[in-house]
């Protein structure tokens, strides 16, 4: 989790040059709070995908925002779920052998020999592999299940790669982000600020 709140010097400053002012200065200090808090959802995002070859939608469906009010004047976000499914990854496409797949963007392109990607019935579409118990897994995946021997036609599991919260985690992920949400929050701070001072010029 990442929790955004204001230095106590900065909210006396805000509240002393908005006195009088029922309520502004804490509406400017939560304005600025919520702003900086999806900022930050941003930056999170990039930075995470920076790392992780993974589609935008995905790294952003994993993260909740609570905002700032006049009465709680702290924001915050969190990262929460599973791994993250391996069609959810730029570029992952079915290949003769396998599925071809890349997940860190410092990485390699792997096949996963013997995965396929299908939709199932209820619409869910993933990158599977047969839970195979043999020595060797088989490397086709072009042959129909209703044409597998019976020996061949066994569960399947679906495939995923790392979990973003972690990927959050890591020290130069989460310095960068926690530098620029330094920089928003005193930039949305003045921005707030110079335009409720600017409605009683």
């Amino acid at each position: 989790m990442i929790r955004i709140s204001i230095d106590p010097i900065d909210q006396a400053r805000v509240r002393k040059l908005l006195s009088g002012m029922k309520n502004i200065g804490e509406r400017v200090l939560s304005r600025s709070l919520n702003k900086t808090i999806t900022g930050v959802k941003t930056d999170a995002s990039t930075e995470i995908r920076q790392e992780l070859n993974a589609k935008k939608a995905a790294v952003d469906e994993t993260f909740t925002l609570n905002k700032a009010t006049i009465k709680k004047l702290s924001a915050s976000i969190v990262s929460t779920g599973k791994p993250l499914a391996l069609i959810d990854f730029v570029g992952t496409r079915q290949t003769n052998k396998g599925v071809s797949v890349l997940v860190k963007k410092t990485g390699a392109r792997k096949i996963i020999t013997g995965a396929f990607i299908t939709t199932l019935k209820e619409g869910h579409k993933g990158v599977f592999w047969r839970n195979w118990h043999g020595v060797k897994r088989t490397k086709s995946t072009k042959i129909k299940y209703g044409a597998l021997p019976k020996t061949y036609r066994l569960p399947m599991s679906e495939r995923f790669g790392p979990r973003v919260p972690d990927i959050l985690g890591n020290d130069s992920v989460m310095g960068t982000v926690l530098k620029k949400a330094s920089d928003r929050l005193h930039t949305n701070i003045e921005s707030e600020l110079n335009y409720e001072l600017g409605k009683l010029k």
